[in-house]
């Protein structure tokens, strides 16, 4: 019997919409940042390792896109996130 190997894991920024996809290229024990993208803030949730359940970590006041983009990589970086998933309204 022949396994399917898994999926190679994707570049840094590639967005995927598909969930199937998008699981099948994260590492087993990743956590994830879910977001939810406000016109004012963007709150942010925090996974735990086997992502089932997600913790409020942080609301960052909206400001410019790239400073709001820095503080949102610093913070996967911090917490050695492996991808994001962005609520939609």
């Amino acid at each position: 019997m022949t396994s399917t190997p898994p999926a190679a894991p994707c570049p840094r920024g590639q967005t995927l919409e598909d969930i199937d996809a998008f699981a099948g290229r994260l590492p087993e024990t990743a956590r994830l940042i879910g977001i939810d993208a406000g016109t004012r803030t963007l709150g942010l949730a925090l996974s735990d390792v086997t992502r089932t359940i997600a913790s409020p970590l942080l609301t960052i006041a909206r400001t410019k896109f790239a400073k709001d983009a820095r503080a949102l990589l610093a913070l996967a970086g911090e917490h050695a996130v492996a991808g994001l998933v962005l609520g939609l309204p």
